[in-house]
């Protein structure tokens, strides 16, 4: 190992220990420990081991650690860096499983001998958003801006905000962190398939495909679960976009459709206000019409009186004028007689007058 160059002795450990982890024990944890204190392997290259043998325990079905794994680890014999060893496989291995409440319940305790370490802030904000806690986002935060933050915990956090579909700014946020990382090279096919399914909630279905495209040729020959996953991932994208195609042609021709309706029923509703403007128009006429007739009618009834008074004033006056200048007292009476006779015939003609020119109804 003191022989190999300090870029290839994770993958000479990993190769190393894959036989032992894909096994059913799991002393394989103790002695990564070992080896890299023996070594002095770094932080980065030890959760690099950490986590290839961990996916190989787990394809190989090995148990989780437990008690036993921990008791030795938290015992007179064991060291920081053999716990260290044994929360970097434990968290991947629950992470692998998508254990989010287990998780986020583990890295509280974890968290107290390594409350910096970039790797178990990545898992505690994994558990806490896959489980949709308060804190996630926090502990997310925390965890990309820890100072020793590399490759592996970036790959965690990139994860962990992948199954944030709760929060609004998710896709965001996830094309953010994955910009940095293919700045810093680490681009690999998971990147571009995170990525596909943040731009497909986007609605950016174009670019979504183009990430899935590169995920798949990037991945090459491998795991056929894991094809299948990208494959699924294109189909959703490329079924997504034809729904919503669907659903934008549906409500303009529905939006046509109401359009033209509202249009109808405002030239009705037009047709019927300017028919009973019109019929009010006509009202209106008639009843001028008629209030002018008898305007007129009045003024006629006003001269006839008025003419029948100036009669009467010279009947009086010559009447008067005969009965002063009579002598006799026959004269007198036959005088008065004509005075009266006269001022009933002016009543009744001013009786005709007032009542007799009426409307007809």
């Amino acid at each position: 190992m003191r022989l190999v160059p300090a870029a290839e002795r994770p993958a000479v450990l990993v190769d190393h220990f894959t036989a032992r982890a894909s096994s059913e024990g799991l002393d394989w944890i103790a002695g990564l420990a070992r080896s890299a204190e023996q070594y002095g392997l770094s932080v980065p290259e030890i959760r690099r081991v950490a986590t290839d043998l961990a996916w190989k325990a787990r394809l190989a079905g090995q148990r989780y650690p437990g008690a036993l794994e921990w008791g030795a680890a938290r015992g007179l014999s064991g060291s920081r860096t053999q716990r260290l060893v044994l929360a970097y496989v434990h968290g991947q291995r629950l992470r692998f499983d998508y254990r989010f409440r287990e998780i986020l319940e583990r890295c509280n305790e974890w968290l107290s001998e390594f409350h910096d370490d970039a790797l178990i802030l990545g898992f505690a904000a994994f558990g806490g958003l896959g489980s949709r806690a308060l804190n996630g986002l926090d502990l997310y935060n925390r965890a990309i801006q820890a100072p020793d933050t590399d490759t592996k915990s970036r790959h965690v956090c990139l994860t962990a905000i992948w199954f944030a579909d709760h929060l609004e700014e998710q896709p965001d946020i996830l094309l953010s962190l994955s910009d940095e990382m293919m700045a810093r090279g680490e681009n690999d096919e998971n990147i571009h398939y995170r990525r596909a399914a943040a731009l497909r909630r986007l609605g950016k279905y174009d670019d979504a495909l183009t990430e899935i495209d590169l995920a798949i040729d990037l991945f090459g020959v491998g795991d056929m679960l894991v094809h299948e996953q990208y494959a699924q991932e294109r189909r959703t994208i490329i079924h997504t976009r034809d729904m919503r195609r669907q659903a934008a042609e549906a409500a303009v021709h529905i939006g046509d459709e109401i359009a033209a309706r509202v249009d109808e029923r405002i030239d009705q509703a037009s047709a019927a206000l300017e028919e009973k403007v019109n019929e009010a128009s006509r009202h209106l006429t008639e009843r001028v019409s008629v209030a002018q007739e008898l305007v007129s009618e009045g003024l006629l009834k006003m001269v006839e009186v008025l003419g029948l008074f100036v009669t009467l004033l010279g009947f009086l006056i010559g009447s008067g004028t005969v009965i002063i200048k009579a002598k006799t007292f026959s004269e007198r009476a036959i005088a008065m007689s004509v005075v009266v006779v006269g001022a009933l015939l002016f009543f009744g003609l001013l009786r005709l007058v007032m009542h007799v020119r009426r409307r007809p109804s």
